[in-house]
């Protein structure tokens, strides 16, 4: 394999960064956050566990399992925590 398409290779293969606001704060709504490029998942706690949000950095809306989105991430999380 050429140098040149070494990089290329690399350049293209995204790895996913994954962050963890639940170690840092207090009161956590958010436990991860996936960015996927122009989608963020994230793990949203709910009283009886989990839900499994998105948003489109693209469009700017939170958006729950049944792709039912908002703008207000509080709303969408309420409707995907059931």
């Amino acid at each position: 394999m050429s140098v040149k398409m070494l990089v290329i290779a690399l350049a293209t293969n995204v790895t996913p960064f994954i962050e963890y606001p639940a170690f840092v704060l207090d009161h956590p709504q958010i436990e991860a956050v996936t960015d996927k490029g122009p989608i963020l998942e994230m793990i949203v706690r709910c009283r009886t566990g989990t839900a499994i949000i998105s948003y489109s950095k693209i469009e700017r809306v939170y958006c729950d399992p049944h792709l039912s989105c908002a703008r207000d991430r509080n709303v969408v999380a309420r409707r995907a925590c059931g």
